[in-house]
């Protein structure tokens, strides 16, 4: 049986979310198969017909993440997808920079 969480937490989740896929932090590695850097590690999504899991403590406590919710934003949304793909660029271009520079990107 799943948890239920009060809305300022799903509110925070949606919000943390919003900003992974603003950072180009969502990698999409298959169909159904994600990478997401999260704040406090990296983590692997994965999505089988209707449902998704991701590897992170915080789904296995509840069922449900931030990792997860930003893919499945960006599977069902195409704006979040078009953003997806702007910040995705960015993010590279910026590691390039670095690389360019001598620097490691993190």
């Amino acid at each position: 049986m799943r948890k239920r969480v009060d809305r300022d937490y799903s509110d925070k989740v949606l919000q943390k979310a919003d900003k992974l896929i603003r950072e180009g932090r969502v990698m999409k590695i298959s169909e159904q198969f994600f990478y997401v850097i999260g704040d406090h590690g990296k983590y692997f999504v994965d999505v089988k017909g209707s449902s998704i899991r991701c590897n992170c403590p915080g789904f296995k406590n509840r069922g449900f993440c931030s990792h997860s919710v930003a893919v499945l934003l960006t599977m069902l949304r195409e704006d979040y997808a078009k953003t997806l793909d702007a910040a995705v660029k960015k993010r590279l271009q910026e590691n390039l920079e670095l690389i360019k520079r001598g620097e490691f990107p993190r």
